[in-house]
């Protein structure tokens, strides 16, 4: 009975990140074919890098070669570290995400909804972005840029925004270079909303300080313990107004793992106080959520 209960709980959680996955697939491509693309825009990360080498190589060479062949051979490098820093299963669906976005994208079709090239790359931005986004909830990525960025947020737990920033700018300049100036400019616009989109909707680098007044201390420590894997730190002392001994647990958690640690707390101690606050840096003896953890909470 149990194992038929945890069974359906497993296929119903792979079913919702399934759903996610198509989701930021389809927001990527309707990013580019809807507004990136008609405008004349260079994407961000590896697809904008294979976009401009297969150009180079038309132009140059006379030889059009599928832009699935650059990505994988741009990809190897990054999706070799990301195996070893990351993760087997986050590289492996990563690249199985790679080839279902060319898929897809070759059956959505190019609408030009705008003639504004900051409209589009402002608009465009944002919806790649948050399609990355999904792939990065659900512990998985579309190659490229995203292998450097999760490599970076596993490995030193810092934003890889500056570094991947830098590489799109490069990107671009040199783009300027060798085709003109005309939409350079707007395609920096877009390489920053689509960056900036995707540090505003994952956070998963991030951690928070949890302080939780309670009655119960024990209980609610133990299943921290078990539960998550993150230990806490007690400190005794009395209410203000009702006089009585209180206690307080002090643990840090990473964004995703707030929203479950909270439920424990409360079904460990209905009444307890919990303050949540966000810790610019952490240093020390502290687990950070795998990204191939099953149970990331996607509502984060």
């Amino acid at each position: 009975m149990l194992n038929t209960i945890s069974e359906n709980v497993n296929l119903k959680k792979l079913g919702i990140k399934l759903i996610y996955i198509l989701f930021g697939i389809l927001c990527y491509s309707i990013g580019l074919k809807w507004f990136v693309y008609p405008a004349n825009i260079l994407p961000a990360g590896f697809t904008g890098l294979s976009l401009l080498m297969q150009k180079l190589i038309l132009n140059t060479a006379n030889v059009l070669l599928p832009i699935t062949f650059y990505n994988v051979a741009w990809n190897i490098i990054p999706a070799i570290l990301s195996y070893k820093f990351v993760g087997k299963k986050f590289t492996i669906i990563s690249f199985v995400i790679l080839f279902l976005f060319n898929i897809i994208a070759d059956y959505v079709p190019t609408i030009t909804l705008t003639t504004d090239p900051l409209i589009a790359a402002i608009f465009g931005g944002i919806i790649c972005g948050f399609g990355a986004a999904l792939w990065f909830k659900c512990g998985v990525s579309g190659g490229g840029t995203d292998f450097v960025a999760m490599t970076l947020s596993s490995k030193y737990h810092i934003q890889s925004f500056g570094i991947i920033m830098a590489f799109n700018i490069v990107l671009i300049v040199v783009q300027g270079i060798l085709f003109g100036w005309d939409f350079a400019f707007y395609s920096i616009i877009y390489q920053y909303v689509s960056t900036q989109a995707i540090n505003l909707f994952y956070r998963h680098y991030e951690a928070r300080t949890i302080f939780i007044i309670t009655t119960n201390p024990d209980k609610i420590a133990q299943a921290l313990i078990e539960k998550t894997g993150h230990s806490s730190t007690r400190f005794t002392g009395v209410g203000s107004y009702s006089k009585n001994e209180k206690t307080m647990l002090y643990t840090v958690v990473t964004q995703p793992e707030v929203r479950r640690i909270t439920h424990i707390i409360k079904n460990c101690d209905p009444t307890a106080f919990i303050n949540v606050m966000k810790s610019n840096e952490v240093q020390g003896n502290f687990n950070y959520l795998s990204v191939e953890k099953d149970d990331v909470d996607l509502n984060y």
